[in-house]
């Protein structure tokens, strides 16, 4: 039996993915603030059994909790596979360091950094004793590379997240293969978003309009297809942050 946990399941890369290893001998776990009902029953018709946790990953005191009851819904003894995916993320707010509340920067540094943080240290808690196949994907951004005015907690916590997967391969690469997973401008919520914004908070906005007005964003699907093929694959070096543009 093979066990995918994918966080931020409700909508855009997060659903799609859930859709595309929804298949066969599996059991999902999505993890989301989002209602994913009809998600469920649509991928449940194929015959996998899907267990969801609604959560909502700024409530990093709860991580244990929520873990505990995802690792309770998993047979270690039958198992043979189990990912984790951590995809949720969020931008806001947007706009230079100082401009807005403090608590709404605390809020995105719990989402986008010390949820997933935790979340791969419970993940490789639990499964210390478990002699099947183990994955990590942890959902990284060309952002992690390069400061946008804007965006200094987005750019900083994606940062972060690809450290922190470089450093759990070292410490777990044996044992675990751990990846990044850059899936450059794609047509999700948060593109919206972003385009929305006026020129003062993100000053790269036209580039991000022009880039939907030219179609030439990724689509969830494709980038889920992608997510799949490191997950269920040896074509990537563990460790490595992998990038859309490694399928080309």
């Amino acid at each position: 039996m093979r066990h995918y946990i994918i966080t931020g399941a409700s909508r855009g890369i997060g659903e799609a993915l859930a859709r595309e290893v929804g298949l066969g001998d599996t059991t999902l776990h999505l993890v989301s603030r989002g209602s994913v009902t009809e998600l469920m029953s649509q991928i449940s018709r194929k015959g996998t059994e899907v267990f969801s946790y609604a959560f909502d990953l700024s409530r990093t005191d709860g991580i244990t909790i929520l873990t505990e009851e995802i690792f309770s819904n998993i047979d270690l003894n039958e198992a043979n596979y189990i990912a984790l995916v951590n995809n949720a993320g969020m931008l806001e707010p947007i706009g230079p360091i100082g401009k807005h509340e403090t608590e709404a920067y605390r809020k995105n540094l719990e989402v986008n950094f010390v949820a997933p943080t935790l979340l791969c240290h419970e993940f490789i808690k639990r499964t210390s004793g478990f002699d099947g196949q183990l994955r990590i994907l942890n959902v990284s951004s060309g952002a992690a590379k390069n400061a946008y005015y804007g965006w200094s907690h987005y750019c900083s916590t994606k940062a972060g997240l690809d450290m922190i997967t470089a450093a759990i391969n070292v410490e777990h690469g044996k044992r675990i293969g751990v990846f990044g997973f850059n899936p450059g401008r794609t047509d999700t919520k948060m593109q919206d978003e972003i385009r929305e914004q006026s020129p003062e908070d993100f000053e790269h906005v036209q580039s991000f309009i022009d880039a939907k007005e030219q179609g030439i964003l990724n689509s969830p699907q494709k980038v889920a297809i992608m997510m799949k093929i490191v997950l269920d694959e040896d074509r990537f070096e563990t460790g490595s942050i992998v990038s859309t543009r490694d399928f080309n």
